[in-house]
């Protein structure tokens, strides 16, 4: 199966981009003491690189219908930017 270009695909694909223009700007905050800033930096991405296996496995599991694959994706989205939000 081609991998299809979807909300959440190019949604990850910007965020994992921007955390990596981010990163090579602010190299020397990020590494100012311990280093982890540059931690966080690469959790953020392993977010990234999350949402783009989920999106993977849904274009998989539910291929004929176009329409419910686009709100799995708005439905990951939005809870994904709304765990970056929570105060744990």
């Amino acid at each position: 199966m081609i991998f299809r270009r979807t909300i959440l695909n190019v949604a990850a694909g910007a965020f994992i981009i921007g955390c990596v223009v981010y990163t090579v700007f602010n190299y020397n905050g990020l590494s100012a003491g311990e280093g982890w800033g540059i931690i966080y930096m690469l959790a953020l991405c392993g977010l990234g690189c999350l949402l783009l296996i989920i999106d993977f496995v849904i274009q998989n599991v539910f291929r004929k219908n176009k329409l419910l694959v686009m709100v799995l994706d708005i439905i990951v989205l939005l809870l994904a930017t709304m765990s970056l939000f929570l105060k744990g």
